[in-house]
């Protein structure tokens, strides 16, 4: 397994989050020698995961379809007062309740589509309940153009190719990187205060392999959730392409 060692640890947050862990990958030694884990040999390694189509995730067809207007935006905000009981005001998040909405990163990812479907069909098991009997398809699109004004940026370019990605190499990285914040489970705030919850089918049926990559690899700004980036100075840790797809591979292949 192929391991970038190049860590990039910033605030003391991060670094006493890290040093916890005791975080050692494959040829890399902290700064306190930790033995390294064990290497896991070529001929070890599994094959790639068999995901069926909907777990490969949806590619969506378009990201912006929702018209914006000063009379959708203004409707979007006074039905999102709702919202803000969960996701705080001007949908800022609330640890433990709802995540943060208000992003920038995070909107240029999430397509009109998954934020319509999020918010009409909810996510099972967490506090976000559907909608779709309580408000009409008019208002569910006025909430969305509302949380579009909130962070105006233009689509990101996602990379929606098929998943090439190790289950066992994946594994490894999320229980010694990802499962500090989200989760040994990815059940976030149902296992930690510090991160959403990542691992459950409605989440990962919902969201393409392009957002994952995106956010994975740019983080989510004025959240927990930093970059991934291989040669950024700010990253938790620095992974490679392949790297954050053993990350997908291993997420979708166990959701639960």
């Amino acid at each position: 397994m192929a391991v970038d060692c190049k860590w990039t640890h910033r605030g003391a947050g991060a670094m006493v989050a890290l040093v916890t862990l005791g975080l050692a990958l494959t040829g890399c030694k902290d700064e306190k020698n930790t033995k390294p884990i064990k290497q896991v040999k070529k001929d070890e390694q599994p094959a790639i995961a068999k995901l069926t189509p909907r777990m490969q995730g949806e590619i969506p067809k378009k990201m912006r379809e929702v018209a914006s207007t000063p009379e959708m935006i203004a409707e979007g905000k006074r039905l999102f007062g709702t919202c803000a009981a969960c996701h705080g005001d001007k949908a800022r998040g609330r640890a433990g309740m709802g995540p943060r909405l208000n992003s920038k990163s995070f909107l240029q990812a999430a397509s009109d589509d998954m934020l319509i479907r999020t918010i009409s069909h909810g996510r099972a098991g967490t506090t976000m309940v559907p909608w779709r009997s309580q408000l009409t398809q008019s208002q569910i699109h006025s909430i969305v153009a509302y949380l579009r004004s909130l962070a105006p940026s233009n689509p990101a370019a996602l990379n929606e190719k098929r998943l090439k990605g190790d289950l066992k190499t994946g594994a490894h990285l999320f229980r010694h990187i990802c499962a500090a914040c989200h989760g040994r489970a990815g059940g976030g705030y149902q296992e930690t205060a510090n991160g959403t919850g990542i691992g459950r089918r409605a989440f990962l049926t919902s969201v393409s392999n392009g957002y994952l990559r995106y956010v994975i690899k740019n983080g989510k700004d004025l959240t927990k959730m930093r970059p991934f980036k291989l040669h950024s100075k700010v990253a938790v840790a620095n992974l490679t392409n392949k790297q954050i797809d053993d990350v997908i591979v291993y997420l979708r292949t166990r959701a639960w």
